[in-house]
């Protein structure tokens, strides 16, 4: 099983800089899955995840929750005519994944993001999303371990 993360966000717009907090501190890890930080790479973040399994996006989310909600939800787990949680990174990066779908052969993606309080110019994340970081560490690890476990062996 091949996985990549990606943490995507803007570090100069406060808490939109959460998805690459966490990738920073991912790569401290021994985690079996390449890791990238991504800024605000929009669509060509498809470049990245060709030819992997599994790919963990790790975002902010604004879904009407408190500053620091962590969700967790499949691309397919989308619904637009709801009241689902939509990454800030545009509502067209998503619906253009999904596109993409029908033309290239996309890994199953799940999204971790948080609920920011602040999104504005400035550096640092608020005292919310900040404690929101171990818990989306944890959850990523979580995802990448069991999708490990659940890898078939290779056919001899």
């Amino acid at each position: 099983m091949k996985v990549v993360v990606i943490g995507i966000g803007n570090i100069l717009m406060r808490d939109d800089g959460f998805g690459v907090r966490v990738v920073e501190e991912l790569r401290k890890m021994n985690l079996p899955a390449t890791i990238y930080e991504l800024g605000t790479l929009g669509i060509q973040i498809l470049n990245y995840i060709e030819g992997y399994d599994l790919c963990i996006i790790v975002d902010v989310v604004k879904s009407g929750g408190k500053p620091g909600d962590l969700y967790v939800f499949d691309l397919d787990e989308v619904d637009f005519k709801t009241k689902n949680p939509v990454s800030l990174h545009d509502i067209g990066f998503i619906e253009a994944l999904r596109f993409c779908g029908f033309n290239y052969k996309l890994p199953k993606i799940k999204f971790v993001g948080v609920e920011p309080e602040v999104i504005e110019f400035g550096i640092g994340l608020s005292k919310p999303v900040e404690n929101a970081i171990p818990k989306a560490i944890k959850v990523v690890k979580q995802i990448v371990e069991e999708a490990m476990m659940n890898t078939p062996a290779p056919e001899k």
